[in-house]
This record gives C-alpha cells, sequence and structure tokens, in this order.
C-alpha cells in the first residue's frame, strides 16, 4: 500500500478515530460484561477485582492477537505492530477506570438511599414507641375526664367522646403513614386541644391563625403539630391566674409555627428533648431540612416546613 509523503490523510485520522471509537466501545462492553460475571462470584473483593482485571487484559491482548491480527492480513498483508497494542492495553486501563468509578458512584448512591431508609425507619419506629408510651397515659387522664363529663355535663361527655375517637381512629390508621395533609393534622390537633380545653378549663387557651388557603397547599409529619401542643402542655405550669396560651400561625406561605409562653414545672427530672428530636429526625429524612426552635425566658416556639404534596401520603 503506497502511504502518502505528506503524512496520514484525513480519511486515515478518520478511520483511525472510528477504530479507537470501536475499540473502546468494545472495551466497556467486555469490562462491564466482566464486572458482572466476577461479582456474583463468592470471592473477596480483593480476589474478584485482581481477577477481573488480570482477565480484562488477557483478553485485550487476545483479542487483539487474534481479531486484529488477521484484520491487519486481510486488509495490507501486515501483522499489526507492537504500538496498537500499547494503545489497547492503555485504553483499557482508562475503561477500566471509568467502570470502577461508575461502579463506586453507584454502589455510593445505593449506600445513600439505604442509609436514608434505615434513618427513615428509625425515626419511624420512634415515633411509634412514643406514641405507644403516650397513648396509656392519654387515654388514662382522657378517661377519667370523660366519667366526670358522663356524671355531670352530658352533652360535652358526647363531643368528647367524638373526639377522642377520632383521635384514636387517626391514631391506629397511621401505623404506615408518614405525613398528612395540613388541613387534617390541624383538626387531629384541635381535636386534642378541645379536649384539654374541658380538662384544664379557663387556665388553658390557644388560637389558631391560618389562612384557609394554605390548609391544602401542603401536609406535615402526621401528629407533628399535636406532639408540639402536647409538649407545650406537659412541660408548663399553669393556673387560670397565670394561663397557657398557644398560637398556632403561619410564619409564611411555606412554614407554620406553634408558640407558647413559658412557665416551666419544678421538675428533679429535666425534659429528654426526645419528642422533638424524633421530630427533627423526621423532617430531616423526609425533605433533608429539621425544625427551627426558638427557646427564650418567656416563650417556647417551634417553626416546621410546611411540606410540599409530593411529600403526602408516603
Amino acid at each position: 500500500m503506497e502511504r502518502n509523503p505528506f503524512g496520514p490523510s484525513q480519511e486515515d485520522i478518520i478511520l483511525s478515530a472510528g477504530w479507537v471509537f470501536l475499540l473502546m466501545l468494545g472495551l466497556w462492553f467486555m469490562n462491564m460484561y466482566l464486572y458482572g460475571r466476577f461479582s456474583t462470584l463468592n470471592w473477596s473483593e480483593r480476589a474478584k477485582n485482581f481477577t477481573r482485571y488480570a482477565t480484562s487484559y488477557l483478553l485485550t491482548v487476545v483479542v487483539y492477537y487474534g481479531l486484529l491480527t488477521l484484520i491487519f492480513l486481510l486488509v495490507d498483508g501486515h501483522p499489526p505492530r507492537v504500538f496498537p497494542l500499547i494503545v489497547a492495553l492503555t485504553n483499557n486501563t482508562i475503561v477500566l477506570v471509568l467502570t470502577d468509578l461508575v461502579i463506586l458512584q453507584r454502589k455510593s448512591a445505593q449506600i445513600a438511599v439505604e442509609n436514608s431508609q434505615l434513618k427513615m425507619n428509625h425515626a419511624i419506629a420512634q415515633h411509634q414507641r412514643l406514641k405507644h408510651q403516650l397513648q396509656p397515659h392519654f387515654l388514662f387522664n382522657s378517661l377519667n375526664t370523660l366519667k366526670t363529663l358522663i356524671k355531670k355535663q352530658r352533652p360535652e361527655a358526647e363531643e368528647y367522646l367524638v373526639r377522642l375517637s377520632d383521635l384514636l381512629r387517626a391514631s391506629i390508621a397511621s401505623e404506615n403513614k408518614t405525613t398528612i395533609l395540613l388541613e387534617e393534622e390541624l383538626k387531629l390537633c384541635v381535636d386534642y386541644l378541645e379536649m384539654q380545653k374541658v380538662r384544664f378549663k379557663d387556665s388553658f387557651s390557644y388560637k389558631i391563625e391560618i389562612p384557609a388557603h394554605i390548609l391544602t397547599s401542603g401536609c406535615l409529619p402526621i401528629f407533628s403539630l399535636q406532639l408540639l401542643v402536647e409538649n407545650a402542655i406537659k412541660h408548663n405550669a399553669f393556673t387560670v391566674e397565670e394561663p397557657l396560651t398557644i398560637q398556632i400561625s403561619c410564619t409564611s406561605e411555606a412554614s407554620i409555627m406553634v408558640w407558647n409562653n413559658r412557665k416551666p414545672k419544678q421538675s428533679l427530672e429535666p425534659s429528654s428533648g426526645i419528642g422533638l428530636k424524633n421530630l427533627s429526625e423526621r423532617y430531616q429524612v423526609i425533605c433533608g431540612n429539621g425544625i427551627n426552635v426558638v427557646e427564650s425566658d418567656q416563650s417556647f416556639s417551634v417553626e416546621l416546613k410546611l411540606l410540599t404534596n409530593e411529600y403526602c401520603h408516603h
């Protein structure tokens, strides 16, 4: 074959580039196939990787001296030179590195998903444990209050019983639910607050200031508002002279705040904070953000991000 004295022609360059592309493509599929085959073996990672690399380089050499030798002999009657073999081995090294990077990235993503799922499961388990711890105490107080109402105020007793049954039904139905529409969560919270109003009467009041159009614009972790108002009632001392006030309001189109005045109970055992920690973990897992707690001597408030509808009913 006559050579161009002025160097390779444009056709030669295009042909060479085509061969390199086909070579890289072939090496890529070969290495992905080898990874799939060796990943199923019950060997150590080091043994699998070493055998995969050795097999990959061996196949590169065999294919070069086998298939390419035949091609070169048929095309110009000359066997291939050593330099193209070096190129093939170099390209195979590049492909191996890229393959391992893709595999590593895939494993990292899988580990991140698994860790996220573990955190979610942990947060849900903590939430369920807290619910089961609080329910007996809550039921005991509720039934005592209901007993008193039945004796003295039968109409109020009927309303109280309806709210109690709604709360218990929601608690049972929420076993596999992590979020709920704001409108539904607020309804559960109001049921709880009204039951506490019956119990504490004028020593406790609440106010809700949320525009109607916000109620269906997003969702919250289930029982999140109820947890916050319950904490306010549980950890504060209040009387008719110094009542407890709870306010639930919008700080923006995308967040809800629960605020209460403070008069901490004199207790030998400090609050564990496990309820707030659990709620923050649930938020972190669901949307990547925690909750915003603002505390002073006079007040305590928690700001919750209003989750978009894509998170609802998950």
